[in-house]
């Protein structure tokens, strides 16, 4: 294990990251990840996943418990952590999840399901390795040809005021003092920043952070920050592909862009060059994004011909509030509404949009486009309608296409 390594494992093992319950997070769902892309899976064997960086589990122990068919491998270099994420799988009857301390640096001695793992889940990690470029591209190796990575990497425009207040700690208690020496003197500095730096946005109660999350973002010991120019070199050299961003909405130029006139002119450019200008306009602290192999790509949107043959799902990153009124020996519903991930609360007003929103709240086996076809025409959409319906959905996420196995 190489110095900084080392120095990485000490910190984590002193002020094991991150506190909290196992809690299900966006970008971990194995179905909907693989469906982002066009090659699908050409084996019927369980899906094999593989969260490089686990930490103390909260996240891949939420996944594993939400998909008993998955099999999970967890990795890191902090035995602190893994010894408790462990025992939390063992108490919780796991057998569907394994963990093995490991240094993204050398993946030697990680068994690799034959093919590569499916999907492989990083989020925060590799920008604390000694070489990131070197972590992805041992990851890389290990992905299976149609399986696709779920990276967070930290990024460099979103954390300026972050980075600001680290060179203040810096100076009033330097990097070569202990840790636990540096969490006090970091706190007060962070409790100023709030009238400035820190005012009304992203770090807004740093300084009330646990311990663990202050070390881990305030005092860590290695780190490594990305703009969109930077990532985009960082994929290119491991021979991987851009597929989205796990929350698209972050980034659209129509979504963000308010005045007609600057949103036209910014839709004219790349969509590199447009990634470019958001993340200097917004303040977006982290990159969350899929990657596939080179000789994978995104999947097409499917044609109007191919929907009535084809499987559909609930995204199960949706959720779904129907209020109802209950009346003399009836109920009525009132309205039906759906929220994808941290998006806005979306209340559908379209009665027929309405009517299958509140029956896709209920559903969660894989149905056909056939049956949804159907059910909207019952609903009164003409055929041609239907199709712009479902359409629709998939557009919004609320629904997806897994891929048959």
């Amino acid at each position: 294990m190489d110095p900084v390594t080392q120095s990485v494992q000490q910190m984590y093992e002193q002020y094991p990251y991150p506190s909290g319950l196992p809690n299900m997070t966006a970008g971990f769902d194995i179905r909907l990840l693989l469906s982002y892309v066009e090659q699908g899976p050409s084996h019927s064997r369980p899906y094999h996943v593989l969260e490089a960086g686990c930490g103390r589990g909260p996240a891949v122990l939420a996944a594993a418990t939400l998909q008993p068919e998955v099999t999970f491998t967890a990795i890191d270099i902090n035995t602190v952590g893994l010894k408790e994420a462990s025992l939390n799988a063992e108490q919780r009857g796991l057998n569907n999840l394994t963990f093995r301390q490991a240094d993204l640096m050398n993946l030697t001695d990680i068994p690799v399901p034959e093919g590569g793992f499916d999907v492989i889940h990083s989020a925060g990690v590799l920008h604390h390795t000694a070489d990131p470029q070197r972590g992805l591209n041992n990851l890389a190796g290990i992905l299976a040809p149609h399986g696709v990575m779920s990276i967070m990497l930290y990024g460099t425009y979103g954390r300026q005021a972050l980075y600001r207040l680290i060179d203040c700690i810096d100076i009033l208690s330097p990097r070569q003092t202990q840790i636990s020496e540096r969490i006090a003197p970091g706190r007060l500095l962070a409790e100023a920043a709030e009238d400035s730096l820190f005012k009304n946005n992203y770090w807004s109660s740093t300084h009330l952070n646990r311990d663990v999350e202050f070390v881990d973002t305030c005092l860590n010991v290695k780190e490594t920050s990305f703009d969109v120019a930077g990532l985009w070199q960082f994929i290119e050299n491991a021979g991987m592909k851009f597929v989205r961003w796990v929350e698209p909405d972050v980034w659209s130029v129509d979504k963000r862009i308010k005045n007609p006139e600057l949103r036209a002119r910014l839709k004219a450019l790349s969509e590199f060059e447009q990634y470019q200008i958001i993340e200097r306009l917004f303040e977006i602290p982290k990159l969350e994004f899929i990657l596939c192999n080179n000789t994978n790509q995104p999947r097409a949107p499917i044609a109007a011909a191919a929907i009535e043959a084809s499987e559909f799902a609930v995204n199960p990153e949706v959720s779904f509030q129907v209020t109802k009124r209950n009346l003399n020996n009836a109920q009525r519903i009132e309205s039906v509404t759906y929220k994808v991930r941290g998006r806005e609360a979306v209340m559908e007003t379209d009665p027929i949009l309405g009517a299958v929103l509140l029956l896709l709240s209920e559903q969660s086996s894989h149905f056909s486009g056939a049956d949804m076809l159907n059910v909207l025409e019952q609903h009164g959409a003409s055929r041609e309608h239907a199709y712009a319906l479902i359409d629709s959905l998939l557009q919004k996420e609320v629904i997806f296409i897994p891929h048959r196995t």
